[in-house]
C-alpha cells in the first residue's frame, strides 16, 4: 500500500532537517572561533528563523552550546560523551587488527572487521590481500544485513522475533542474482549458520567474490562483531568453504580469547 502524500511529506522534511542540523555541526568544527546567528546563517545559506530553530534543537542536546554573554555559538560538550562512545568501536579495531593480519597471512585473503550499526552492516577494519585480484570493500561501507556473510553473522546472533521485527514490511534488496531476497529462506540459512559456526556469502554481495565470516564475542559470551575472509571465486571454491571455516574459526577464537571470552568446556568447537 502507498504511503500516504503527507506522511512522505513530512519524512523528507525531517531528513532534510537532520542533513541541516550535521552540516551545522560539520561547519562549527571547521570554526576556530564562537560564530553568531546571522553569520552560520549567512555561511550555509539557510534563513535565520530556520538556523534558530536548528540551533535551539541542537543546544537541547548538548550538542551545541550558546554563551549567555554574547550569543554565540560553538559546539557543545555533547559531542565529547559522542565521540568517547565512538572511540570504544576504535578500540576493539585495534584489539582486533593484529588478528586480522594473521588470518590475511594464512589464507592469503582479505581479512575484514565487521559491526552492527543500526539496522546494516558496516567494514570497520581490514588487513587486504596480497594478491593482484583480490577483496576490497571499502573501510565504512555499510551493506543491508542480508547480503554478506559478515551481515548474516550479525543476524545469527540475534532472537528470531527481532530479526522478523527487522525485516518486517522490508523488500530485501538484491545485490547480485544470488541474493536472498526470500525471508523464509532467510531464515532458514541463519539457523544452518548457528548450527556450523560461520556464514558463506557465494557472489551474493558481488559476482566473482566469496567470503566466510564467523561471530567474534566478547567476556560475556555477546556476538560484537564478525570477522571474514574473502576472496575471488578462482581461489575460494564452494568445496572450499569447510576448511577455511574452521581456519577462521580458529583465528577469531584467539581474538575473541584476547577480549576475555572462555568458550564453554563442553563447547567443542567455536560456533
Amino acid at each position: 500500500m502507498e504511503e500516504p502524500t503527507a506522511g512522505k511529506n513530512e519524512r523528507q522534511s525531517s531528513v532534510r532537517a537532520l542533513d541541516k542540523a550535521i552540516r551545522i555541526l560539520e561547519n562549527l568544527t571547521s570554526i576556530e572561533e564562537d560564530i553568531d546567528l546571522a553569520s552560520i546563517s549567512r555561511r550555509m545559506r539557510i534563513p535565520k528563523s530556520t538556523m534558530l530553530r536548528l540551533l535551539n534543537t541542537l543546544k537541547e542536546h548538548n550538542l551545541v552550546h550558546q554563551d549567555a554573554a554574547t550569543r554565540r555559538y560553538r559546539l557543545g560538550l555533547g559531542l565529547i560523551a559522542l565521540g568517547r562512545a565512538a572511540e570504544r568501536g576504535f578500540d576493539l579495531v585495534q584489539q582486533v587488527h593484529p588478528f586480522l593480519v594473521d588470518l590475511t597471512r594464512e589464507t592469503g585473503e582479505t581479512s575484514s572487521l565487521m559491526v552492527l550499526e543500526g539496522d546494516s552492516s558496516v567494514y570497520v577494519d581490514q588487513v587486504v590481500s596480497k594478491s593482484l585480484i583480490r577483496g576490497q570493500p571499502r573501510i565504512g561501507e555499510s551493506l543491508d544485513l542480508h547480503v554478506s556473510s559478515g551481515g548474516k553473522v550479525l543476524l545469527s546472533a540475534m532472537e528470531d522475533m527481532k530479526i522478523l521485527r527487522i525485516l518486517q514490511g522490508r523488500i530485501l534488496e538484491p545485490k547480485t542474482e544470488k541474493t536472498i531476497t526470500d525471508i523464509e529462506i532467510l531464515m532458514r540459512e541463519i539457523q544452518k549458520i548457528r548450527e556450523l559456526g560461520y556464514a558463506v556469502d557465494d557472489e551474493e554481495a558481488e559476482i566473482g567474490g566469496r567470503c566466510v565470516a564467523v561471530p567474534l564475542r566478547d567476556k560475556s559470551g555477546n556476538v560484537i562483531a564478525s570477522v571474514s575472509v574473502m576472496g575471488p571465486t578462482t581461489r575460494i571454491r564452494q568445496k572450499d568453504f569447510p576448511q577455511l571455516a574452521e581456519l577462521v574459526k580458529a583465528g577469531v577464537m584467539k581474538a575473541s580469547n584476547s577480549l576475555g571470552y572462555k568458550a564453554p568446556q563442553t563447547q567443542g568447537e567455536y560456533v
